[in-house]
């Protein structure tokens, strides 16, 4: 026996005996998620016994009552329904009762495919206090006749899109891929779980087909460390499932209730999803304020060449010719300086001073001056995660500044032949230390720009160490907020062109940032407009230098692909001179090209605004084709096509307003009015001999 709740996009059906998911149906498609019955609960609970520190997973056990309640009319005047189901749970794999009593409810309104859902939690029992809440859970869903035309797309940094997950996500490159990999659980299921906010840059998840879109959220204003699970059978048991795990307490006594939980089943790709997250977000977060200067930089001077591994490859004397041959190569006016520390790369963090072979104070101070009296700025790096543990100081400051896992347990990751733990950011004697260290910086030496290493790239634990500050063990992310609001307030104070980077992607941390630095690591299915089309208005800076593990062809083509990108995105050149100058020509001269093709875009990035491949109705086969949608002005394609091949072309919608000129401009430099054909609501673009180019649509 079931009860189900729906409306002309979706039906959902809950069984009434045991609480599970018996459906999950498209009304427009026909299609019913759930392919196989998996008797997979709603919900599951880490709780760790006080009696003997053991964790242990609770889940739910019996029905109370399962029941439908019609809601009043919301602020648009569409009434809600609700599916409410009670539990009481018990130890998994045991009888054993616990006096856990949960209440999971289903929202639905009249018009709308997404459906909101909400866990509440009532923690009687005196033995447990829960630690993990593991909701909604999903399990057995492809979509449509076959899973091989599905596709996952995942919040991985930037932003991950795959074809066909239940391959690929038990294939060898997703099996050994260093922090974000497959692994195999004790149950056989095969699943990626990456915490946000930091190795998960958002707090969403979507998967689609032609027909069909499943839309996955938590809407959770705390910014609470959270899970974004995602499993699969694999092919030999061809199922997808979902799972968001949110760190907190509940303690004896306490009740905890959930933010609410997006579910949207649609018929529509990841756009969807990016659009509804946004709309929920902008009432959370504000948008970057940054120094208008900083809309004129396309291109930024990385430096890590001063001091790795023992070895000096540049002094601090060396900064002002450094500068002024970035400049003259690249027109670089950003100098980004890292290996300036203590020790050089990745050793004795935080002990963030100038290294004594490198030169003194004065001289770095010095070297900065020079830059900046030159019209250049510099940003400095600054790791914000981890302690080596041959610190002199990490004895004391180190293992009081850790993060702590339930058994008291510090968590170490070792980068190159160097070992460190990772540091609780919710813990104010470090967020201190990070907002002290960086307004020194600005103050000292000169710099305009604090980059915080890590910050957006690596992954949020949850820390019980009770000594710490912070009010829950899921306050990573929160942490790092503070660290970013006082520290930008206190270095505008000092400085107010000044601005703050950081690694990879956080959309909470944006905010306070001017550039994420989105990097090209291990080989998988990375697909930075996830995060562009979310948060256009957040500055990607992508690493465009050549790698050096490739060679002849693999490495031209490699560089082709990043610098392109970074062209279709609109986003900053990551440039450093230690990686070009061995550079062949023909490569030497396509950074070149590249660079000044995106100088000659940048007028209308700035008045533009990135939206993927709206509009894009059709392009030949190999052409990757991005839009800016500009103010006042037109519209922008742009345009990569990598085989350079003749007589193709893309058609887009018919802009709202009178179509005046098309004109188009190459990668080379070439430049002028451009064959369209208007027909009917289309316009269809012929496609120069160009490797990239643009197409500029002027309103009349």
């Amino acid at each position: 026996m079931g009860l189900s709740i729906g409306n002309k996009h979706l039906e959902i059906c809950v069984d009434s005996e045991n609480g599970r998911l018996t459906s999950l149906k498209n009304r427009i498609t026909g299609d019913d998620y759930l392919k196989l019955d998996l008797e997979y609960p709603l919900y599951k609970l880490s709780c760790i016994s006080l009696s003997s520190g053991e964790k242990v997973e609770v889940v739910p056990d019996r029905v109370i009552s399962v029941e439908e309640i019609i809601g009043d009319k919301d602020t648009i005047g569409e009434s809600t329904r609700s599916l409410i189901i009670e539990f009481e749970s018990a130890l998994a794999n045991e009888t054993e009762p616990v006096r856990i009593h949960a209440l999971v409810r289903m929202e639905i309104r009249e018009d709308d495919a997404e459906t909101l859902w909400f866990l509440e939690l009532s923690n009687n029992d005196e033995r447990y206090l829960i630690v993990e809440i593991l909701f909604p859970c999903l399990r057995g869903v492809y979509l449509g006749e076959s899973w091989q035309d599905d596709i996952m797309i995942y919040p991985h940094h930037a932003g991950e899109k795959t074809l066909a997950p239940v391959r690929e996500y038990v294939s060898e490159r997703y099996l050994g891929f260093w922090r974000a990999r497959t692994k195999r659980g004790e149950d056989g299921v095969f699943f990626r779980e990456i915490n946000y906010c930091g190795l998960a840059s958002m707090n969403w998840m979507y998967y689609y087909d032609d027909e069909n879109g499943l839309y996955i959220s938590s809407y959770d204003r705390d910014f609470t460390v959270t899970g974004l699970r995602v499993e699969t059978g694999g092919p030999d048991s061809p199922w997808m499932g979902w799972a968001m795990r949110k760190y907190a307490t509940v303690n004896p006594g306490e009740t905890w209730n959930s933010h609410p939980y997006g579910v949207g089943i649609t018929t529509d790709d990841w756009h969807f999803g990016a659009s509804r997250y946004r709309e929920w977000i902008d009432g959370v977060i504000h948008m970057p304020d940054n120094p208008e200067y900083l809309e004129d930089e396309t291109i930024l001077n990385q430096c890590y060449n001063f001091k790795r591994d023992g070895v000096i490859y540049n002094r601090f004397s060396d900064i002002p010719n450094m500068y002024e041959r970035g400049e003259d190569e690249y027109g670089m006016r950003h100098m980004f300086i890292a290996s300036w520390n203590r020790s050089g790369f990745d050793q004795d963090y935080p002990e963030y001073h100038p290294d004594l072979e490198l030169g003194t104070c004065w001289e770095l101070a010095d070297g900065c001056r020079h830059v900046n009296e030159k019209g250049g700025f510099v940003t400095f790096y600054i790791n914000s995660r981890i302690f080596h543990i041959e610190s002199d100081y990490f004895e004391t400051l180190g293992k009081e500044w850790a993060i702590k896992d339930e058994s008291g347990r510090m968590t170490y990751e070792q980068y190159g032949p160097h070992k460190f733990v990772v540091l609780c950011p919710s813990n104010k004697a470090w967020q201190d230390y990070l907002i002290d260290v960086g307004s020194w910086m600005v103050k000292s030496y000169g710099a305009t720009g604090i980059y915080l290493d890590q910050l957006g790239s690596a992954e949020p634990f949850p820390c019980y160490d009770k000594n710490h500050t912070h009010e829950d063990i899921g306050g990573f992310s929160r942490g790092y907020v503070r660290v970013l609001r006082d520290l930008l307030e206190r270095v505008r104070s000092i400085n107010p062109d000044s601005f703050l980077m950081i690694e990879n992607c956080g959309d909470v941390y944006g905010s306070y940032v001017w550039g994420n630095l989105t990097w090209n690591g291990d080989p998988y299915d990375e697909f930075y407009n996830l995060y562009k089309y979310t948060f256009p208005e957040y500055v990607q800076v992508n690493m465009c230098n050549p790698k050096r593990h490739l060679t002849g062809e693999d490495r031209a083509k490699k560089l082709h692909h990043d610098l392109n990108r970074a062209l279709l995105l609109g986003s900053i050149f990551w440039v450093g001179l230690d990686k070009t100058g061995n550079l062949d020509d023909d490569l030497h001269d396509y950074l070149k090209a590249a660079i000044g093709f995106r100088n000659r875009l940048n007028p209308f990035f700035k008045v533009g605004r990135f939206v993927d491949n709206e509009d894009v109705i059709e392009a030949s086969p190999g052409l990757e084709v991005s839009h800016w949608r500009l103010k006042d002005t037109g519209d922008l394609y742009i345009v990569v096509n990598p085989s350079k091949g003749a007589g193709k072309h893309f058609v887009v919608n018919h802009p709202t307003y009178e179509v005046g000129d098309v004109l188009t401009f190459d990668i080379h430099g070439n430049e002028g009015f451009w064959r369209y054909v208007v027909a009917h609501d289309v316009v269809d673009i012929c496609v120069p001999d160009a490797e990239v180019f643009s197409v500029l649509i002027f309103k009349k």
